[in-house]
């Protein structure tokens, strides 16, 4: 029977049926239904209908966005509840429009769902990331049910500070990506759970993902009993953590004014030497080079940059991943030709050792033997980039 009917459809433009007879009649778009309007148009039709404002604010190049639009948005409960209960407006963030509001909207990664109280124009809720349609309900309902950002802001700051309510607290800050209150929140919560850090996986990953300033009880106590914890969680991660810390805290010494310039607090930089050789911590000329870099790079000194590049690759042998990093930045702000060419020649060293492993690599396949593919950029990478410097600038 199957086959009989699929032979009537093949044989239906044979037996007179019309073009006009046989095209199907347009289906309306399904979806959330997003105003083409600007922020204040969206936040006035808002007030206007009683309603929260729900804000998709993504950019033309975000992956995870362009996923959003195709699926949750599309999916039918979605689109049911958002059309009902919200107005509905997608900024592209990169537009004068959407440049206007980062700020404003707390905005910091691609794709953020932002729900906005119309009336103060205060956040009442944010979702930041890819979410299916499942997820993106849970989170939306729970948030407007009470267990929103603007709520549980509100608790934090009034005092409350039981267990319970800070761990849910950091779990919707964790889904709104605010890292600022996440690490102000967290350092306090695990201020007398520190050791409980070397049993409870969960406060080890809260202190590992949230925890910044080496002067902090949990980072202190982690430092101290460092040996301990690679025994628990393994080197590669403890060993990155630490370096991370406080390699990461030196660049807290470069401040920048509301005019956008740059000074360096040497006195404060001074102290958090001495600071880093009372705990005998072995990467601190490193970390004093590196500092001085970024300071370079953020003033734009591309000469002292190149320079404080120079020594870190020749004292220090520079991660490879972090001479990639440098080289993209002078390829992208640096117009100096000659500054340019040097970087290039770091480019030729580290794909000339890429070159070597690749052909290790495969002389070893040959004999039946594995050799471990280094992880990130390769040598044609480097050679890529040697090739962009060189190149007269455009």
């Amino acid at each position: 029977m199957k086959k009989f009917k699929l032979l009537i459809a093949a044989l239906l433009p044979l037996c007179g049926v019309t073009a006009q007879e046989q095209t199907a009649p347009a289906q309306p778009e399904t979806g959330i239904v997003f105003l083409e309007s600007t922020y204040a148009e969206a936040l006035q039709k808002a007030k206007d209908s009683g309603k929260i404002l729900f804000i998709d604010c993504y950019t033309q190049w975000c992956g995870p966005c362009k996923q959003l639009a195709r699926t949750t948005f599309k999916d039918a409960q979605v689109a049911e509840f958002f059309n009902e209960s919200f107005v509905n407006l997608k900024l592209d963030m990169e537009t004068p429009d959407g440049v206007a509001q980062k700020d404003k909207l707390g905005v910091n990664a691609y794709p953020t769902m932002v729900f906005v109280d119309p009336a103060s124009e205060e956040i009442i809720h944010k979702i930041v990331g890819y979410n299916n349609a499942q997820s993106l309900l849970k989170s939306t309902t729970s948030g407007l049910s009470g267990h929103n950002l603007k709520n549980m802001n509100a608790r934090y700051d009034a005092g409350e500070r039981s267990d319970e309510f800070i761990e849910e607290y950091i779990e919707i800050l964790s889904g709104a990506y605010e890292k600022e209150r996440l690490a102000e929140v967290v350092t306090p919560y695990l201020e007398n759970k520190y050791e409980q850090m070397l049993t409870n996986r969960t406060l080890f990953s809260l202190f590992m993902s949230y925890i910044e300033s080496p002067y902090s009880k949990p980072f202190v106590f982690f430092h101290e009993n460092k040996d301990k914890f690679i025994a628990q969680y393994g080197d590669t991660q403890v060993n990155m953590k630490e370096r991370f810390t406080w390699n990461l805290y030196g660049r807290k010494y470069v401040v920048q004014d509301k005019d956008g310039n740059y000074t360096f607090d040497k006195e404060g930089f001074s102290a958090y030497m001495k600071y880093m050789k009372k705990n005998k911590v072995k990467e601190a000329k490193e970390i004093e080079l590196s500092t001085y870099m970024y300071l370079a790079e953020c003033t734009k000194d591309w000469k002292k940059y190149i320079s404080y590049g120079d020594k870190l690759i020749s004292k220090y042998d520079a991660d490879m991943l972090e001479v990639y990093n440098w080289v993209l930045r002078i390829n992208k702000f640096c117009a100096d030709q000659k500054l340019r060419d040097h970087a290039a020649i770091w480019c030729d060293k580290y794909a000339t050792v890429l070159e070597q492993e690749e052909a290790q690599r495969a002389q070893q396949a040959k004999s039946g033997m594995t050799m471990a593919m280094r992880m990130g950029p390769q040598s044609n990478n480097f050679v890529q980039l040697a090739t962009e410097l060189r190149a007269p600038i455009k």
